[in-house]
């Protein structure tokens, strides 16, 4: 079986790559003509795209069985490049995937943020009515909705929660705070939130892949646990050997923070971590996922194991000397 991965060059995408060609899959790792393949194993069949261009990517689809939708942008420096991003392509990719004969499922990578936070506490479910908060989240929300109507193929909408592992560049910026020695919390109430470890997202995925029970739904993918923020400072802390101070940050500060952030994005024009939609996402109380539907469905047993996972992420940045 042919799977064709978008956005293969990432850091989701390299590792769904991995994964399923050491499960025996053919590979296409489909990736933009500037984009770098650092990441990509040499055995993957590696094409470059125009993703504004359906003719371009009908020739990257041809005999390919399965489309992993995965391209997109986190982080944009206005609403509209973060649309053309997450639903202009999505738009692309499902036009061209409805017309290659051999293909016969297309399974979309969308995010816990096209949900919203929990209220109370309470684990959101699939079925409940999308109110995302941020401009990232509205665009998944709404690349999923072109999907559900415009897909003439079977699809499989997958919500992954944060997701965590080797080559996360975001994550990354967690494990130098705690090398300098520093913690933080911001406010005075620890977040509550789900994680799913990369490898462990891939095994979600491939349950998903020629599955007919898969058809037409839509999952959150998490690790089963609930995490909190001083948890994941824990465990890199303990991974890294070191004692950090643990600094409360006020919410007012916070967000000055977060907006000079902003601020810097749009006078250099870079797509930058700390901006104001990161922080409607870092102060919501909760992001809590119920996944009962993918146990059930999909028979998904998740093996949650923070504390290795972030010793091995360690390691693995150490390796590649981001550390």
């Amino acid at each position: 079986m042919k799977i064709a991965i978008t956005g293969a060059n990432g850091f989701v995408g390299s590792n769904l790559v991995k994964h399923f060609l050491s499960a025996g899959y053919e590979v296409k790792a489909i990736i933009r003509a500037n984009a770098t393949t650092t990441f990509i194993p040499s055995s993957a069949q590696i094409v470059r795209v125009d993703y504004d261009d359906v003719t371009s990517l009908l020739s990257a689809f041809t005999g390919v069985d399965i489309i992993i939708h995965n391209a997109g942008k986190t982080k944009a420096n206005n609403a509209d490049q973060m649309f053309k991003a997450n639903l202009g392509i999505t738009e692309k990719i499902i036009a061209a995937g409805n017309r290659i004969a051999e293909s016969q499922q297309i399974i979309y990578l969308s995010s816990q943020a096209a949900s919203r936070p929990s209220i109370n506490n309470i684990p959101v479910k699939e079925d409940e009515l999308g109110a995302p908060i941020t401009i990232y989240g509205k665009s998944k929300l709404a690349a999923e909705e072109v999907i559900k109507q415009k897909c003439k193929k079977y699809y499989t909408i997958i919500r992954p929660c944060s997701v965590y592992g080797c080559g996360d560049k975001d994550f990354l910026q967690l494990f130098k705070i705690v090398d300098r020695g520093f913690s933080f919390q911001i406010g005075h109430k620890d977040k509550l939130l789900n994680m799913i470890y990369v490898s462990e997202l891939c095994r979600f995925i491939e349950l998903c892949v020629n599955n007919p029970s898969a058809y037409s739904q839509t999952f959150f993918a998490t690790d089963g646990q609930v995490y909190k923020q001083s948890d994941i400072f824990s465990a890199i802390a303990k991974a890294l050997n070191k004692h950090p101070i643990t600094i409360t940050v006020p919410e007012s500060l916070a967000k000055l923070v977060f907006y000079a952030g902003d601020l810097y994005g749009h006078l250099f024009h870079k797509e930058v971590v700390v901006n104001k939609e990161k922080m409607k996402e870092i102060l919501a109380d909760a992001w809590l996922a119920d996944i009962s539907k993918a146990r059930i469905i999909l028979g998904w047993q998740p093996t949650a194991n923070l504390e290795n996972n972030i010793k091995d992420t360690a390691k693995c940045y150490r390796a590649l000397g981001w550390l």
